[in-house]
């Protein structure tokens, strides 16, 4: 013990990837005619402390990792029904049809043709858990997640908009495919096929663990903020409304850790900085492709009449 703290990185990594794979067995062993329970060995928080961040390198190596989409929907669809599993373990009804799904999913249509890859994801399945959670989710290969909170708690169609295009833009940045590209790296790695040297096993361990770890960095998330608003401006929305939404869960709950965690060791940029930078963002958007009258849409989502079937006076 005395001497574990004093390995370097390159020392620590095949140790953490022997600890993980020890654990995933154990995991895997459990009845499958029960819901699966959350583990109680936490990555997310373990190993960046155990291993250090991620390096741009690093991440550019995975970046030029292929996915097919066929593989990326099979993995995907996997995450999401776990992800579903454990909400109705929880006793949390999850709605695939009904009045809030439908209205999320004519907000996709309309932002859906703004992302990049948008030939990749022409099939966007949309579910709303009965939550008050103020939160959403995307999976690999197309998946949304939405909770009842969030609709609860926004104030506007125009803010909604933003955090659709927000979970839309993980998918067209292939965000959550980092975890997919180290298992496909590891196996590469592991079977030989790109040879093998002990230098490398220990630069990709080290590499696949940090990735599994903490698919999203902050810069993930502005990117994913500053598209969801761009792409709500084109659409015609007001994209300060999703800043003011950002504002409305700050000073509802505050930050959790009271600013004392540093931005490198979260996966979302602090909320003032998100508000101030999608400000900038309309700011710019207004210099580039000035827009008047645009829309915000506050009847729209308290009838959940989208605002391509209807216009309110505001």
């Amino acid at each position: 013990m005395g001497e574990f703290h004093v390995l370097n990185w390159r020392q620590r990594a095949p140790l953490a990837v022997v600890l993980w794979i020890a654990m995933f067995p154990a995991a895997s062993a459990r009845g499958q005619d029960r819901a699966p329970a959350i583990p109680m060995f936490d990555p997310q928080n373990f190993v960046p402390n155990f291993l250090g961040p991620v390096s741009d390198e690093d991440r550019q190596q995975l970046r030029a990792i292929e996915i097919p989409i066929a593989q990326e929907q099979k993995a995907g669809d996997a995450a999401a029904e776990q992800f579903l599993r454990e909400l109705k373990r929880q006793g949390v009804k999850v709605a695939e049809r009904g009045k809030n799904v439908e209205y999320l999913q004519r907000l996709v249509a309309v932002l859906q043709p703004h992302m990049r890859n948008a030939a990749r994801y022409r099939q966007i399945k949309v579910y709303v858990a009965d939550a008050p959670r103020i939160d959403a989710r995307s999976f690999p290969g197309g998946t949304l997640i939405f909770f009842q909170g969030l609709l609860d708690f926004a104030e506007s169609e125009a803010a909604v908009a933003g955090v659709v295009g927000h979970e839309l833009s993980h998918l067209d940045h292939g965000h959550q495919l980092l975890a997919l590209k180290q298992t496909k790296l590891a196996q590469e790695t592991f079977s030989g096929q790109q040879g093998f040297s002990p230098q490398q096993f220990m630069q990709s361990a080290s590499l696949l663990m940090q990735t599994f770890a903490k698919p999203f960095r902050p810069e993930d998330e502005a990117d994913a903020d500053r598209d969801g608003a761009t792409w709500a401006y084109h659409a015609g929305y007001d994209s300060r409304e999703m800043a003011r939404l950002l504002l409305a869960m700050h000073e509802r709950e505050g930050e959790a850790d009271g600013g004392r965690i540093p931005l490198f060791l979260r996966t979302h940029p602090f909320h003032r900085d998100r508000v101030a930078a999608i400000y900038r963002e309309y700011e710019d958007l207004q210099k580039e492709h000035p827009r008047a009258g645009l829309y915000i849409g506050r009847e729209n989502l308290k009838r959940r009449i989208t605002r391509t079937e209807r216009e309110f006076a505001e």
